[in-house]
């Protein structure tokens, strides 16, 4: 009687340990894992008590605690990785199995026949292929977002900036929303490769934010050797999933040697003025080169003293002004082409400062309007943009590609870029250009590269928007990608990774901060073709979102396009879904970087998809009302905190957009250079698109 007593035993210890197993898995399905995986770890019993924890705080050194954290946060991963993979397993054999009970009869395909065979031993019917991918995603299983090991990219407690990235120091700040005496731990990229962690421990009460944690670091030794690199920094818990980049976030280093400046005032009555400065030479002034029609008429010294310039946080000193005089070549009647240029101090390089070209003119004469276009895409694949001469019509013009002070190739602008003529940027779409990367870009360097576009009929040379760019070959590309449309019925745009040619990439779709779903971005967009973003039209995305964010809330919506093979992923953006959303069609900044005015909105990009950019807003005016209330005030409080006076800052300008309905025309006053104007806009995007 002895034996069966021994089977009932080891029966029920089957059976408990059957049912912790499954008290695991249900725990980590739902976020309560953590003190469950201490119970495979080998450190020594009682380590993970709390007094046994606060012993090993006080002996542990700053870095041996990051590393005990992130030992102890890669343990987690792992063991959630495990059951994830435990729970897609038998949600795969449960979907195999309910396939087969539903198979028609006769297919072979019949439950309980594994294999899809007969009872009697017949050969098993070929299982059919898989659907064709849908361009419209799927409703989810879900009903809820949750956060799972495959959405580890994003922690929406977590945030702080990146102030600094250069071969002197790494510098910045995080903070947690939630709890701010939590350890909080910095990540450090170079080139898409881990170079350093370290723990930010040095507090500081902010006046706004609160507690944050500041952090200053040696650079890494990559940084070091003259070379353009590109540096992410993120913040993380590592006793919690996720991580969230720091504003300011990729930033491109040994970028900053080129001489910059803006091209202030162009007129009769005040001259040829503005400013200028090297990042690089400190105080040391640079010299500017005053070029009318194309021939230099002046070369002289920006030492002027501008108190605005430090005052704003414009410049690093209020000295480096420049003025000249009106010359008197310019006022016979006929329209002229007034452009600046600084002169980098180490490289002697030129450079095309804002502002600049200025077409000015005695109001008669005959016009010659200077070409515009962009130079938006470079790496290791293709260089590209587009450009256009309102003069050549519906002609192409010419683009010089320069490559380290050499010109390399001069080509024609006529590529197709549908985007063009549909946002009504120019007549047609043929004005875009494409160029292969040349293989000596590809020799582990850096190199600059700058593109101009040629006059028509005559005139000088334009530089195009985004040139100069530096750049050296990258062993992983980032993806590219736009995020154009989030509404509760879809969300649309476009993703592409050059290191997978034409292969669709994925794209993770975070709702209220918590990972939803990944898809594939594989709907076909024509448009892309010819453009140089992607090689086929195969890379949009159109998502349909889950049916519980229509509740009639605000849930905000964030696509990330996943780098291939590894890396940091490409952030497309953040929109909110649930509420009204209005956009103006231009975007806004609170520094003023113009010296002329006191107040308002500096206006830093315009979207030719909206009705602002065809009323002639433009890069550089200044919003000073908007529905007649005075835009660039801040908010005042009184000694208990309460806001006595609505701020009227870039956020407060976009909650009032948000006010508008679609298609509502707004009244906006602009100011540009030294006068303003006044102008009624359609709120919302451009109908026939």
């Amino acid at each position: 009687m002895a034996k069966p007593g021994v089977r009932l035993n080891a029966g029920l210890l089957a059976a408990a340990l059957l049912a912790l197993g499954l008290c695991a898995g249900a725990a980590a399905t739902h976020g309560l894992w953590l003190p469950l995986v201490g119970l495979a770890d080998d450190t020594p019993r009682g380590r993970g008590s709390p007094r046994a924890a606060a012993q090993t705080a006080e002996t542990e050194s700053p870095q041996d605690e990051a590393d005990r954290l992130t030992r102890q946060h890669a343990e987690r991963e792992r063991a959630a990785a495990r059951d994830a993979e435990d729970a897609a397993r038998r949600k795969a054999e449960a979907a195999e199995r309910a396939r087969r009970k539903d198979a028609p009869a006769g297919t072979g395909e019949q439950s309980g026949t594994p294999g899809g065979g007969t009872p009697g031993g017949g050969a098993p019917t070929a299982p059919a292929p898989p659907p064709a991918p849908q361009p419209v995603a799927v409703e989810p299983a879900v009903e809820t977002a949750v956060e799972t090991v495959e959405g580890q990219q994003f922690n929406p407690n977590l945030r702080g900036g990146l102030d600094e990235a250069s071969p002197a120091r790494l510098r910045g700040w995080v903070m947690d929303k939630f709890e701010p005496n939590a350890a909080l731990f910095v990540l450090v990229f170079v080139d898409e490769a881990q170079v350093d962690q370290f723990r930010a421990d040095k507090r500081e009460e902010h006046k706004t934010l609160g507690t944050i944690w500041r952090f200053e670091r040696p650079p890494p030794e990559q940084l070091l050797d003259g070379q353009k690199h590109s540096v992410r920094a993120y913040v993380f818990r590592p006793d919690q999933h996720g991580r969230t980049e720091l504003a300011g976030s990729p930033r491109q280093v040994n970028q900053g040697s080129i001489a910059r400046g803006k091209l202030e005032e162009a007129s009769p009555e005040k001259g040829i003025s503005g400013y200028a400065w090297d990042p690089d030479s400190g105080k040391k002034p640079v010299k500017v080169k005053i070029a009318i029609d194309g021939v230099v008429v002046a070369t002289l010294e920006a030492r002027g003293k501008n108190e605005e310039l430090a005052r704003r946080k414009i410049t690093p000193t209020d000295t480096c002004a420049f003025a000249m005089p009106w010359p008197e070549i310019l006022n016979d009647g006929l329209e002229h082409t007034v452009q600046v240029f600084a002169l980098d101090n180490e490289l002697g390089t030129e450079h095309e400062i804002e502002g600049s070209p200025r077409v000015v003119s005695n109001r008669n004469g005959v016009a010659n309007n200077p070409p515009i276009g962009a130079f938006d895409i470079c790496n290791r694949v293709v260089l590209a943009g587009w450009a256009w001469d309102p003069d050549a019509g519906q002609g192409s013009c010419d683009v010089e590609i320069w490559i380290d002070g050499e010109m390399f190739l001069q080509i024609a602008a006529n590529s197709k870029r549908d985007q063009l003529k549909s946002s009504r940027v120019t007549p047609d779409p043929y004005h875009g250009w494409v160029l292969s990367t040349p293989g000596r870009l590809l020799d582990g360097a850096t190199h600059t590269i700058r593109v101009y576009a040629l006059n028509y009929p005559a005139g000088p040379k334009v530089e195009l928007q985004g040139s100069p760019r530096q750049y050296r070959v990258e062993e992983n590309t980032a993806p590219m990608g736009g995020y154009w449309y989030a509404a509760e019925d879809s969300l649309r745009g476009w993703a592409a990774d050059p290191d997978l040619g034409t292969e669709p990439c994925e794209v993770e779709v975070y709702i209220d901060g918590k990972f939803w779903q990944k898809f594939r971005a594989d709907r076909k967009e024509e448009w892309l073709v010819g453009s140089g973003y992607a090689p086929n039209a195969e890379h949009g995305f159109f998502i349909k979102p889950p049916d519980w964010v229509k509740d009639g809330k605000e849930h905000s919506v964030q696509i990330f396009a996943v780098n291939y093979p590894e890396g940091p992923p490409t952030n497309l953006g953040t929109r909110t879904i649930g509420v009204n959303s209005v956009f103006p069609g231009f975007w806004t900044q609170d520094k003023l970087i113009d010296t002329r005015v006191e107040k308002g909105l500096y206006v830093h990009a315009v979207s030719p998809w909206f009705d602002a950019y065809h009323k002639g807003v433009k890069v550089g005016d200044v919003l000073l009302e908007y529905g007649g209330v005075a835009a660039g005030t801040a908010e005042v409080k009184d000694k208990d905190g309460k806001v006595t006076t609505p701020g009227t800052m870039t956020a407060d300008f976009r909650a009032w957009c948000n006010t508008r309905k679609p298609n509502e025309t707004a009244r906006f006053k602009f100011w540009r250079n030294g006068e303003t104007y006044e102008v009624d806009v359609r709120l919302g995007e451009l109908k026939g698109q």
